[in-house]
């Protein structure tokens, strides 16, 4: 799908990426995507950036690197859920 064709794009997939570095539980991501975009937000003002910008940017990373995003994010899972978990 093109990306500007995607509602998506870019703050659910910019919000979604931030969301990995808020860290994960048994209860699964404890950042929500709300919370996620407020720093996003915060963070463009302090930088002088426009927001759709930098949300354009995060989920172009995102998309670019979503393999590897999508194999560290099951690495976490995998370890909040405890050795007594199986797949």
């Amino acid at each position: 799908m093109s990306k500007t064709n995607d509602s998506r794009y870019p703050y659910t997939y910019a919000s979604d990426y931030l969301c990995q570095f808020g860290g994960i539980d048994r209860e699964g991501v404890r950042l929500s995507r709300s919370n996620a975009s407020q720093i996003r937000q915060a963070v463009a003002k302090a930088i002088g950036m426009d927001d759709e910008e930098l949300a354009k940017k995060l989920a172009d990373y995102a998309q670019a690197n979503d393999e590897e995003l999508s194999e560290a994010h099951m690495r976490n899972l995998t370890a909040a859920l405890g050795p007594g978990w199986a797949a």
